[in-house]
């Protein structure tokens, strides 16, 4: 498929996805906004780090009464947010199930940045803490730990909150650089309360979340 860059933008802001910028961003004031993280239920998330860029996330549905339909992303290298480094906006809509994808680049390598999300009426998400990646031929130490097999109505993602607690009481030299997730991110079976009185594997089952358009199914394993 011969894609070029100009169509490759004009159909990313269909999904979604955006770049940023940092030409007419940097030491600009931040944006005046209310953090509302209940217009934000799945909070913020970075991944994919390489020594100058990541990619950040969000999820802004329609909650009640509020709707957006863009997001302006803001970049900075304190959680204070004095100036901001860079930014950009992109388009969320049904389509890409109101998540936005935003790759910041031109960043430097094994730095800390802060950012947050925020729509058209001025609201913002809760702000994200990401990390680049150190540099190709950089011999700095990595330290990184694993996850797996999410099942939050039996776990109540409790290790997360340990493990974000653990780390955040080291060092800044001994902290994790990343998370690598092996899969499973939420199962697409789950025991719900009302069904499992007695609880599952002798844990108590929790209602955190139930799939809208679920069906219960009876499994036997042989």
């Amino acid at each position: 498929m011969n894609l070029t860059r100009r169509k490759f933008l004009q159909a990313s802001f269909f999904v979604g996805f955006a770049i940023t910028t940092k030409k007419g961003w940097a030491n600009k004031i931040p944006t005046l906004a209310i953090e509302r993280r209940d217009l934000f239920p799945q909070g913020v998330a970075s991944g994919d780090p390489t020594a100058n860029s990541v990619i950040l996330w969000t999820r802004r549905p329609p909650v009640n009464d509020s709707a957006a339909k863009k997001l302006v992303v803001e970049i900075s290298t304190t959680p204070e947010f004095k100036k901001i480094l860079a930014g950009g906006t992109a388009h969320i809509s049904a389509d890409s199930d109101w998540t936005c994808r935003f790759l910041a680049g031109d960043l430097k390598p094994n730095r800390e940045y802060w950012y947050r999300f925020v729509d058209e009426h001025g609201f913002a998400s809760r702000i994200g803490r990401t990390i680049t990646a150190p540099g190709v031929d950089s011999d700095t130490p990595v330290r990184f730990t694993f996850v797996c097999c999410q099942c939050p109505n039996e776990g109540a993602l409790n290790a997360y909150r340990r493990m974000i607690f653990e780390d955040e009481a080291r060092s800044r030299e001994q902290q994790l650089n990343f998370v690598l997730h092996l899969g499973d991110f939420i199962y697409e079976v789950t025991w719900y309360a009302e069904d499992n009185p007695n609880g599952n594997r002798g844990r108590r089952i929790r209602n955190l979340y139930k799939f809208p358009q679920g069906r219960i199914y009876i499994t036997f394993f042989h």
